[in-house]
């Protein structure tokens, strides 16, 4: 399913940022990650993280702290939205209807260019893809259907 959830709107408001404490700016790892000529900008997309800040739950907290770490090694920039804050909780419940997954943490969307926001997976797939991306290049070629992390957020930008 898809929605509308815009990434710059305060209702996905992201993380406090090292460099920039604006709510409206998206996490950045400290590396820029840069894009190559050849992206195509009609397929350029914002990764949007649903976590909870507060989650008592330990598989949840300790995957949401492995997908961080993956996206900083990746330098994947990416918005995350804190369904433990009161002023996320419209995002949350919009993002809960697209995946139709409600408490359980994190949870990876794509906001497109043209608006629409698609469910990507948990962390499980985003564990997967960081996997995969380490096969060997003649597996890869033999089967174009593996979803390496070039392939799945090639296209990620921080903002439109």
């Amino acid at each position: 399913s898809t929605s509308t959830l815009t990434p710059n709107s305060s209702t996905t408001t992201s993380v406090s940022n090292t460099t920039n404490n604006s709510p409206r700016s998206p996490h950045h790892s400290p590396h820029t990650h840069t894009h190559s000529p050849a992206t195509n900008i009609q397929n350029r997309k914002v990764l949007v993280v649903l976590v909870s800040n507060g989650v008592s739950n330990l598989t949840q907290a300790s995957n949401q702290r492995k997908a961080k770490m993956i996206l900083h090694a990746k330098n994947t920039p990416y918005v995350e939205v804190d369904g433990m804050k009161p002023e996320h909780r419209d995002s949350r419940n919009e993002l809960f209807a697209i995946s139709g997954i409600r408490g359980n943490y994190p949870q990876f969307f794509f906001v497109h260019s043209n608006g629409a926001t698609s469910f990507i997976g948990n962390y499980d797939k985003i564990e997967e893809i960081n996997e995969d991306s380490g096969l060997p290049r003649e597996l890869l070629d033999q089967h174009p259907e593996i979803q390496t992390w070039d392939k799945v957020f090639g296209d990620v930008v921080d903002s439109f």
